[in-house]
C-alpha cells in the first residue's frame, strides 16, 4: 500500500518519491544546509501567534526544499503522507529525506519539497468569494478521499506506520500523549474513564450529593484516516491556487468526526487573534459533514472543558460501589450520538453536496 519506512537508526532514510534534482544532494550537504539556516529562512512564521516560539521549519536555499524538525520518531508522519499520495489526489509535500538531528543529538529533520504559497490563515481575508468557495469545496473533497483510504489490517485507532503497531495519540482533546490503544474499544474506554474520573471528583467535592451525568463514547462509526490537525495554518494555497495539506504528525485512524475537533477548537479559541475567521468557520459543517459538529459540541467540548489536572488525580474506580450508591445514579445515561432524524437529514445533505460537487467542475480548485 505504501513504502514502509525503516527504523531510523542509519544516517538517513530515503522514501519512495518522484525523482528530483534534490536527490543528488548528499546527507552531509543537506545537514550543512540545515545547520546554516538563518532566522529569515524560517517558513510559516507568525510572531503574533507563536507564543512558544517560531515553527522549526526552514527553507534550504537555494534549493526548493524545507527542513522540519520533529522531536520524536517521524515514521508515522512519513508513512501516512506516502499513503495519502498513493491513494488520493490530495496535494501533500513530498518527503525527500529523513535525517537525524546532529546538533541536539535527538530528533529528526524531514526534508521536503518547498511549497511556494501561503497558509490559509494569512491569505484568507484576501481571497474573493469564488476562490473561498473553491477552497472550501476542495477541503470537503480531500476529507472524503482520506476517509476512503484502506487502513492497515490491524485497524487499531490512532497514528500508525508500516509496522502495524499502534502508536500513542496526540493532538485535539488528547493534549498529553495518550495510549497507544490496541483496539477501538480501548480508546472508547479511555474517553469513558475520563468522564468517570470527573464524575467521581465532582461527587467527592459535593460531599456525595452530586452525580454528574455523562454519555458513553460512540463507537458506531468505523475508523477512517483523519489528518486530526486541520486548521488554517496547516492548509496552504500555492501560486497555482492549489490547496495543500501539511503537518501530518497527528494523523491516524479515528472516527470521522475527529476531523472536526481541531477545526472546532480553533473556531472557539479564546484569543480573537487565534480564532478562525467566522467567514470560514461557518462552512465547517459543509467541509466535514456527517454530524461531526454535533459530536464536537455535545461531547468533546464537555470532555475538554475541565481542568487537565483531573486526568492525573488518583481516584478509586470503585468509589460508588464502596459508597453503596445505586448504579442508576452514576452509570452513563446514554451513548453520545445524534438522533436518527439528525443523522438521516445530514446524510441527505451530504449526498446532495457530494453530487453537486461531482457534476460541477467549476468547484474544483485548478
Amino acid at each position: 500500500m505504501g513504502h514502509q519506512l525503516s527504523t531510523l537508526t542509519s544516517a538517513s532514510s530515503r522514501t519512495s518519491h518522484i525523482p528530483s534534482p534534490a536527490d543528488e544532494l548528499s546527507d552531509e550537504e543537506l545537514q550543512n544546509h540545515i545547520m546554516n539556516a538563518k532566522e529569515e529562512d524560517c517558513v510559516g512564521e507568525m510572531p503574533e501567534l507563536d507564543i512558544l516560539g517560531s515553527p522549526q521549519v526552514y527553507r534550504l536555499r537555494p534549493h526548493a526544499l524545507v527542513a522540519k524538525y520533529i522531536a520524536t520518531d517521524p515514521s508515522n508522519e512519513v508513512y501516512i503522507m506516502q499513503l495519502v499520495q498513493q491513494n488520493t489526489t490530495v496535494p501533500v509535500p513530498q518527503v525527500r529525506r529523513v535525517l537525524p538531528d546532529r546538533i541536539r543529538g535527538v530528533g529528526f529533520w524531514l526534508v521536503m519539497d518547498y511549497i511556494d504559497g501561503e497558509c490559509l490563515l494569512a491569505i484568507w481575508s484576501k481571497l474573493g468569494w469564488w476562490r473561498r468557495l473553491q477552497v472550501i469545496c476542495a477541503l470537503r473533497s480531500y476529507i472524503r478521499q482520506l476517509q476512503q483510504i484502506p487502513l492497515p489490517p490491524k485497524n487499531a485507532p490512532g497514528p500508525f506506520d508500516g509496522t502495524g503497531r499502534p502508536l500513542s495519540c496526540l493532538g485535539g482533546h488528547f493534549r498529553d500523549r495518550v495510549g497507544p490503544f490496541p483496539t477501538y474499544a480501548a480508546m472508547a474506554a479511555w474517553h469513558d474513564e475520563q468522564n468517570h474520573r470527573y464524575q467521581v471528583d465532582c461527587n467527592i467535592e459535593s460531599g456525595g450529593t452530586f452525580f454528574w451525568p455523562y454519555s458513553k463514547f460512540d463507537t458506531s462509526a468505523p475508523l477512517v484516516l483523519c489528518h486530526f490537525d486541520l486548521h488554517l495554518r496547516n492548509i496552504m494555497l500555492d501560486k497555482k491556487n492549489r490547496v495543500w495539506l501539511i503537518d501530518w504528525a497527528y494523523a491516524g485512524a479515528y472516527p470521522f468526526w475527529f476531523e472536526y475537533v481541531p477545526f472546532g477548537f480553533w473556531a472557539n479559541a479564546a484569543s480573537p487573534d487565534r480564532r478562525t475567521p467566522r467567514s470560514f468557520a461557518r462552512f465547517l459543517d459543509f467541509i466535514v459533514g456527517s454530524c461531526a459538529s454535533w459530536y464536537f459540541n455535545n461531547y468533546i467540548t464537555k470532555l475538554d472543558s475541565r481542568p487537565m489536572g483531573f486526568r492525573h488525580f488518583v481516584i478509586d474506580n470503585d468509589h460508588f460501589i464502596k459508597q453503596g450508591v445505586d448504579p442508576k445514579l452514576y452509570q452513563p445515561v446514554d451513548v453520545a450520538r445524534p438522533s436518527q432524524c439528525q443523522i438521516m437529514v445530514q446524510k441527505c445533505l451530504d449526498l446532495f453536496c457530494d453530487t453537486l460537487m461531482g457534476v460541477n467542475a467549476l468547484f474544483v480548485v485548478d
